[in-house]
């Protein structure tokens, strides 16, 4: 008993107690952890502690929740009724109850500050986590369900004979495989059929999504012949054993006609048949069958014990597919998590339904197809991204979508609907603020699996009607800071054409020289926009909410200016000084009286023409960066010779890379290509390696060479040459 009992106790991680009705403990008890050993330790010590209790509460015949020690800590008492007049008691918990900590704290330390670990105690009892009533219900429930196992158990033990003897070491075999995992029942039925028993044939049926019972596995005589055998729910003996919750027997039934399940399969007429019905995941049946071919004159000394199995298969087949759905609950979370990061991110519809479409099918329930319908009423061809689909079935199914879903009628929620070729689509409506944006469509093979994965797909299709929000007030955006830029330019372009045409040809340098420096798409693109809105004053620019960032850097720009008259030199951002040094290198050529300030009309030109000692006080990098941006861009020196990355490498002022920094073949073809100024996606195709490559051999030449960008490569190399030879831009 004591054996079983600590199965038991392991298999729920929970302190077992078992007493009999005078509240006696009668084994000894079991504990997983510390504190669940002191405190039944401390229990041990105090006469007949569980006696009280069950003098108060009477004969109990079903399970309860008791809070009787401290308010807020409960655990459960399930009787036990073996069959042979006797009453037992199994005592499980302890469960903290929701929102009782602050409760339970004071009154654990009235009761228990005297104990020796009592720091630790409450250390763990604060560990303990808070569950609902409904939560510590169902624990009640599982521990009955264990209960009503461990009582047969005991009604099995107290009849042990030594013909069942070995029934009873197989059991408890099983208790312990069910410790460490789950039982695979083919291997149950088995050691069923090797243990001398009544039964000659052993088989398990499951109820499918049709309702329909079929033979999975079986083991014995004649077991081949019965897998994958089929019966209906309520038609026959069997299909009337399924339907109910305590064993049937059918014996001395060779003249019954509804032997002919067996006899139709080529089985001999069976001359009894046990059947166990036992619930399996998904609140679905499962019939464990026991089948004899000979007399036998103990089948009643094997009942409990099938019975038991039965039971234990139950529950190994719930506890597997919890585990493994919990474990895919878990990976969608994770997947779940990514897509709240990215998807808000998306920049277009376009790139909301690629990355809708890669969210779901990476989803660990393998979704059968994803259709992403975006409501587009100011177009005529609706706007869809799909995958998965039949490409014939795609026109069809967004057209049903149109018919079935509108501006003027749609759900709120999601819906499953169901199409021919056994496909559930589960439609999830894509609305912000009550109004229909379009729909998420995910196709399930199954529909049991769209309702388990249902919640999951609102979350996604929420998700992505907020990514559209944030789309739209994007556009609304973009469309009123473009007509502030144009309304701008053509106030430039009447009152001084002339800065204009500097600002244009600013922008288009500044872009080229931001990548050729190195910097992203994006804010190669932000320096452009700056050097457009370089002629305006900052007051006037400020006075909207657009183009942030670029007056930020233009802000920055004007405080080189102020630098004249200041004594710390101000901190400016690596873009901001290029932009400083495009500015002034696009207005160095004009006359002042061509660039002079009309600040009535809101136009400033101070930027274009830095002092020559505020200048110099520009970082060496980016000037240098942008001597060698300058003269990649005029091909030609002072002495008119065109200057290639060869001969930058092989310049006399150099020594071979090779010796120099000990650079390898490939990896100098790389650096040629950095002078140049390709990016990383240049580099790739012009060497016909990947973008992850380029990255190590850059690495690898960044250590070389002690740098820790490719502007520092090419300002290293040039300053070495124009110190050398005196080259000036």
């Amino acid at each position: 008993m004591e054996q079983l009992q600590e199965s038991f106790s392991r298999i729920t991680g929970q302190a077992i107690v078992l007493t009999d009705q005078e509240g006696n403990v009668f084994t000894r008890p079991v504990a997983p952890g510390m504190f669940y050993e002191v405190i039944l330790t401390s229990l041990q010590n105090i006469d007949n502690p569980f006696k009280p209790t069950l003098r108060r509460l009477g004969p109990l015949s079903h399970p309860v929740i008791l809070e009787e020690w401290i308010p807020g800590l409960k655990y459960a008492i399930i009787p036990l009724f073996p069959g042979y007049g006797q009453v037992y008691y199994l005592w499980s918990g302890i469960y903290m109850q929701e929102g009782t900590k602050a409760l339970v704290m004071p009154a654990f330390e009235a009761k228990m500050k005297n104990h020796p670990v009592y720091e630790h105690l409450c250390k763990e009892l604060l560990a303990l986590p808070e569950l609902s009533r409904e939560r510590i219900a169902e624990v009640r429930d599982k521990i009955a369900v264990l209960g009503r196992i461990l009582s047969k158990l005991l009604s099995g033990c107290a009849g042990a004979s030594s013909a069942t003897q070995g029934f009873g070491d197989m059991i408890s075999g099983l208790l312990m495989n069910l410790e460490k995992g789950y039982l695979k029942v083919e291997e149950v039925l088995q050691q069923l059929a090797a243990t001398p028993s009544a039964g000659d044939l052993y088989a398990f049926a499951k109820e499918n999504e049709a309702g329909e019972f079929q033979v999975k596995y079986a083991a014995g005589k004649g077991s081949d012949q019965l897998m994958n055998a089929a019966f209906q729910q309520g038609d026959g003996f069997l299909g009337q054993a399924a339907l109910g919750k305590e064993p049937r027997h059918w014996r001395t039934s060779a003249m019954d006609p509804r032997s002919l399940f067996f006899t139709q399969r080529g089985l001999p007429q069976p001359e009894y048949l046990s059947c166990y019905p036992a619930m399996i995941y998904g609140g679905r049946r499962a019939l464990l069958l026991t089948v004899g071919f000979g007399k036998s004159e103990h089948i009643q000394n094997y009942d409990p014990q099938e019975q038991c199995v039965a039971s234990l298969l139950g529950i190994s087949d719930r506890g597997q597919k919890l585990i493994r759905r919990e474990e895919l609950r878990k990976e969608g979370t994770l997947i779940l998590k990514e897509a709240v990061r990215l998807l808000p991110l998306a920049a277009s519809h376009k790139e909301l339904g690629s990355q809708l479409i890669d969210t779901v099918m990476s989803m660990p329930f393998s979704p059968a197809s994803v259709l992403v319908f975006f409501q587009n009423p100011t177009a005529d061809q609706s706007t869809y991204y799909a995958r998965g689909w039949p490409e014939a079935e795609e026109p069809f199914y967004v057209k049903d979508l149109k018919m079935r879903y509108s501006p003027q009628a749609f759900l709120s929620g999601s819906v499953i609907h169901e199409t021919s070729g056994e496909r559930f689509l589960l439609e999830c409506p894509l609305i912000a603020e009550n109004v229909y944006k379009g729909i998420l469509s995910i196709g399930f093979r199954k529909r049991i699996e769209a309702q388990e994965w249902r919640a999951f797909m609102e979350c996604i299709a929420t998700l992505a009607t907020t990514a559209i929000r944030l789309l739209e007030k994007d556009s609304r955006y973009a469309k009123q800071a473009e007509t502030f830029l144009n309304n701008l330019l053509q106030n430039l372009q009447y009152h001084h054409p002339e800065l204009q045409r500097i600002s244009l040809e600013a922008s288009n340098m500044a872009y080229d020289f931001a990548r050729y420096a190195g910097l992203p798409e994006k804010e190669s693109e932000r320096l452009k926009l700056a050097c457009k809105l370089a002629p305006f004053p900052l007051e006037v620019l400020m006075e909207y909410d657009f183009y942030i960032q670029e007056v930020s850097l233009l802000n920055q720009v004007d405080q080189l200016s102020a630098f004249y008259f200041e004594i710390e030199k101000p901190m400016l951002s690596f873009e901001a000084q290029l932009l400083a040094l495009v500015l002034h290198h696009a207005g160095k050529q004009e006359q002042a009286e061509t660039l002079k300030d009309n600040r009535e009309k809101g136009i400033v030109s101070s930027r274009f023409h830095l002092d020559i000692n505020v200048k110099a006080v520009i970082d060496a990098e980016p000037r240098v960066a942008f001597q060698s941006f300058l003269l990649s861009r005029s091909g030609e020196q002072r002495h008119m010779q065109p200057v290639s990355p060869v001969k930058l490498l092989n310049n006399t002022s150099l020594k071979s890379p090779k010796e120099e920094w000990g650079i390898s073949p490939r990896e100098e073809e790389v650096l040629e290509l950095i002078i140049l100024g390709k990016t990383n996606k240049d580099i790739a195709a012009a060497l016909f390696i990947s973008e992850h490559t380029v990255k190590n051999h850059l690495s690898r030449i960044f250590d070389k060479m002690n740098v820790s960008d490719r502007s520092q490569i090419i300002a290293l190399i040039y300053k070495r040459i124009l110190s050398s030879e005196r080259i000036e831009i």
